[in-house]
């Protein structure tokens, strides 16, 4: 019996032991640096040496190539504006986190590989509940993808001057982005593709804006929370399921699901489409001037949709693009100096009437009627 019972004590003794010496391993701080004197030179090769929840923290310089961080960890940066991640353009995206409760701070990410998809400094992917905050993004193709990857915090984040866009957000649910600066981004600063219960709150946006991807289901995106961003020094105003409001003040307008809303007297410029709609009835879109965005306005799958007396010129794409409506009326618009002048897809009982639409770069009419197989371009 004591025989028995020593074996126990000593049992217990080396899992206590165990327990202290693992318990010693994890929530270390691993310090990297590329001219020596510290655990590596490698940010990957510290990422590899990690334990579940250490911190890595790296000293300012350039650290070169990809990154894959497969573990919950912190990686934070000495700096940011000197601690940088150069991808130098090769691969597929210079970060990749796969795993979930990462924080990721401190850095600038620059130069991602260059494609027509989605690449970018910072991929998420199935990595739900990571941090991104305090990092320049410039010169990427994308600045950042989040993707089926849920509650993620993006904040106090730069993202200036990427490539093809800022934040994409695809099936990506209850994603938080706030008090972000996003500048340029080819006229997009994020865009959402079906991801519902998103908060973009308190971003300032210059030059560019948010786009949103409605179709197709399931995960169409619904229940947004887009409020307090400003857009070239005006409200970013997003209505979801609203009715019988004014716009009158706005550097750009999205309107999802909403009823009676009138938009007028409005000088938009510099945003992704000027004007959006979307599953709504009607609305009235009245005496703006919408110039130099990717589109000036933008309508789907909207009904009773009145657009009269509106400067709709120099978008880099449509002055007015109108699918899967039924009874838009236009009258007395001047559509110039656009990519496509008036664009009108698969939509009922169009009535364009006393409009001045000339001198669009490509075509001045673009129409793919509901019930032909074919395209008249005008």
């Amino acid at each position: 019996m004591k025989k028995t019972l020593g074996s126990v004590l000593i049992i217990l003794m080396l899992v206590l032991t165990t327990t202290t010496i693992t318990a010693s391993k994890t929530n270390n701080i691993i310090y990297v640096d590329d001219d020596g004197g510290a655990d590596y030179t490698s940010i990957q090769e510290a990422i590899d040496a990690a334990s579940y929840g250490d911190t890595i923290y790296v000293y300012e310089g350039t650290y070169i190539g990809q990154i894959n961080i497969n573990k919950t960890l912190v990686l934070t940066g000495e700096e940011k504006t000197t601690t940088i991640i150069d991808g130098q353009q090769l691969g597929e995206d210079t970060i990749t986190i796969t795993n979930f409760a990462v924080e990721l701070t401190g850095f600038t990410i620059q130069n991602s590989p260059r494609g027509c998809g989605y690449n970018a400094g910072i991929k998420l992917q199935n990595a739900n509940n990571c941090i991104i905050k305090n990092n320049i993004f410039t010169n990427n193709c994308w600045a950042a993808e989040i993707r089926e990857s849920s509650y993620c915090e993006f904040s106090n984040n730069k993202i200036i001057d990427n490539v093809q866009g800022g934040i994409h957000l695809a099936f990506a649910p209850s994603a938080t982005v706030t008090n972000c600066l996003f500048s340029g981004n080819e006229r997009i600063g994020i865009r959402i593709s079906r991801g519902n219960n998103q908060v973009i709150q308190s971003n300032n946006f210059i030059d560019c804006g948010i786009s949103i991807g409605y179709e197709p289901p399931p995960g169409n995106t619904i229940t947004c929370t887009i409020e307090d961003n400003t857009i070239n020094g005006k409200p970013l105003v997003y209505l979801e399921k609203e009715q019988g409001k004014i716009i009158n003040d706005a550097g750009q307008v999205i309107l999802n699901q909403c009823n009676g809303i009138i938009i007028r007297n409005l000088d938009i410029s510099g945003a992704y489409t000027g004007i959006s709609v979307y599953k709504s009835n009607f609305i009235s879109i009245l005496g703006n001037t919408i110039t130099d965005n990717h589109h000036g306005i933008g309508i789907g799958k909207s009904f009773f949709i009145t657009i009269r007396n509106n400067k709709i010129n120099n978008n880099w794409y449509n002055g007015i693009g109108l699918s899967g409506n039924i009874l838009c009326r236009l009258s007395f618009n001047q559509i110039t100096e656009n990519n496509i002048g008036l664009y009108i897809h698969q939509s009922a009982i169009t009535l364009p009437a006393i409009n001045n639409i000339r001198e669009n770069r490509e075509h001045n009419y673009v129409i793919a009627p509901l019930f032909l197989p074919w395209t008249f371009h005008l």
